[in-house]
């Protein structure tokens, strides 16, 4: 479920966006066009910026998932006053945001060309007879390089988690696929991002507070299922065609699903 990434929780006195997430993410804006220096974003936070969201979560989690707006608020407060908005909780999300453009643009060139579109992509062969679970598998390390900080770890884990949330592309060969499903794993990698940046930042208590676990169970998939709500209206508002995806315009419109989900977020929790 994407959990094997939790920790204590983020300091408060960190960075809003950590120097290694500004680093690793420099090269990717540049081939995609955008000034890597255009982000103003405070190089400290404050130290307490992640009491209010945090209470607020530990709450909800002591609900057992009854009080649901609760935990919809602490998301809420949590992007808008803990990170300052949807374009530093978008920026924030670093190595997620270049894998989830990288599967982006699997979708593209599948769209576009099939099969042997992608063979060529990636420069693999014989990926035409495999099931779509197992070619999305074989290509993890170039979704998700491994062997980074705890921000290509939250990266890697959604997209892993993704492919095991569908188990209807474990019996499809890659060549049947349609490029929505492929789009279905899009968003559902992104919303796990989400969902596990916001759960190290102030919901690791979701796995650690809840005696029984179908209760922790039960909260982990209640908070999914309102990210995901919130990241594929995000896709639909902005209408992505896969097939008029270019890979320079990945990262941008990647960053632009985020941010539409987190604004979408800030506002549900601003209604309870």
């Amino acid at each position: 479920m994407g959990t094997s990434t939790h920790n204590g929780g983020q300091k408060g006195g960190t960075p809003l966006v950590p120097s290694w997430l500004e680093q690793s993410d420099t090269s990717s804006q540049t081939e995609s066009g955008t000034d890597p220096n255009s982000s103003q974003i405070p190089p400290v936070g404050d130290i307490d910026r992640f009491r209010t969201p945090r209470g607020e979560f530990t709450r909800y989690i002591n609900s057992g998932g009854r009080d649901s707006s609760l935990g919809r608020k602490s998301v809420s407060n949590y992007i808008r006053n803990s990170l300052g908005g949807s374009s530093n909780a978008t920026q924030r999300m670093g190595a997620a945001r270049s894998s989830s453009a990288r599967l982006l643009n699997i979708a593209g060139v599948f769209a576009s060309g099939g099969v042997s579109a992608v063979e060529q992509y990636l420069s693999i062969q014989d990926l035409s007879h495999k099931t779509a679970s197992d070619v999305f598998i074989a290509i993890t390390d170039f979704i998700c390089p491994d062997g980074g900080p705890q921000d290509e770890g939250i990266a890697r884990s959604a997209y892993i988690s993704a492919i095991e949330e569908s188990p209807e592309i474990a019996t499809i060969k890659f060549e049947d696929l349609t490029s929505q499903q492929i789009m279905v794993v899009v968003e559902r990698t992104m919303a796990n991002a989400i969902f596990n940046r916001i759960t190290n930042d102030i919901g690791n208590k979701i796995i650690l507070l809840p005696q029984d676990r179908d209760i922790s169970e039960k909260l982990i998939i209640q908070m999914k299922d309102f990210v995901k709500g919130c990241v594929s209206d995000a896709v639909i508002s902005l209408d992505i065609k896969t097939g008029k995806i270019k890979q320079r315009d990945s990262l941008r419109i990647v960053d632009q699903v985020y941010q539409a989900a987190f604004d979408i977020m800030v506002s549900a929790g601003e209604n309870e």
